[in-house]
């Protein structure tokens, strides 16, 4: 289905996340665009990754709603979300160690096989075909996202930014509407940061919808479309990089305050 770049495709409402007597997402609202590319920003604690375990599933949400392509996905388990057409990276890296790069990004199409336990057990033409499209597939995304090595390797072999590589190509194999990353620039050096700007871009070329978390703010003011400001689980702006630049309730939140300097000295 296509849709216009106004199109909604994630709708969150009055979302709230409790650990006990701790609020993590407090009445949060945000919504996300066809094609755009949205930043997720505020202070250690604000309720980012809270939120984003909460939309993509791996958080159950004490009150609110959570709308993706018009279906609600409040109570339905990350897998299923996956399959609607989500995926998300990790703030830590979730890659699995004892597999192979190739291996680590044909995982992300596990949903989609549609093979019976008898084609794998005595491997089948239906088998072979199904496996050789899925190594093609992995192999496109590696290259999609620049990685030139040998995948055959080991993925614990590789650099800390290669394997950011190999996560980031391994969501992309589920076919994503949505691709939510969690501090995606987190260890990378500046050469691997513009990098990733350039990759990201490349991927909302492709008409997939971005959503970052990241503490980079020159990353973020480069790359983001809008940006939406958290602090205490609460959304205290939504707007474009000069306004969430020029707002005094970030500017003080997040950004500090020339008294928050007098007080440090």
């Amino acid at each position: 289905m296509s849709e216009t770049p106004r199109d909604t495709l994630l709708e969150v409402r009055d979302l709230v996340l409790r650990f006990g007597g701790v609020v993590a997402v407090d009445g949060l609202n945000m919504s996300v665009h066809a094609g755009e590319i949205v930043s997720v920003i505020g202070p250690n604690g604000a309720g980012k990754t809270s939120a984003f375990n909460c939309i993509s599933g791996f958080y159950r949400a004490n009150s609110g709603s959570i709308r993706f392509l018009g279906q609600s996905i409040l109570r339905r388990q990350p897998s299923t979300i996956t399959k609607m057409g989500m995926a998300r990276t990790f703030q830590n890296l979730r890659l699995f160690k004892e597999m192979s790069i190739l291996d680590n990004v044909k995982t992300g199409a596990h949903y989609r096989m549609k093979q019976h336990w008898f084609d794998a057990l005595l491997h089948t033409p239906a088998y072979g075909k199904s496996e050789r499209e899925c190594e093609d597939d992995a192999r496109y995304w590696l290259d999609f996202v620049g990685f030139k090595g040998d995948t055959s390797m080991y993925v614990t072999a590789l650099p800390y930014g290669e394997q950011r590589r190999v996560e980031i190509a391994r969501a992309l194999m589920t076919k994503p509407r949505v691709l939510m990353l969690d501090e995606p620039a987190a260890g990378l050096n500046h050469s691997e940061k513009q990098g990733l700007i350039e990759l990201i871009r490349r991927i909302q070329a492709l008409g997939i919808s971005i959503v970052l978390i990241e503490h980079d703010m020159g990353l973020v003011m480069d790359i983001s479309e809008r940006i939406i400001v958290l602090n205490y689980g609460k959304e205290i702006a939504d707007g474009t990089p000069d306004e969430i630049r020029n707002d005094p309730l970030v500017v003080e939140a997040y950004l500090g305050t020339d008294e928050d300097e007098e007080d440090a000295e």
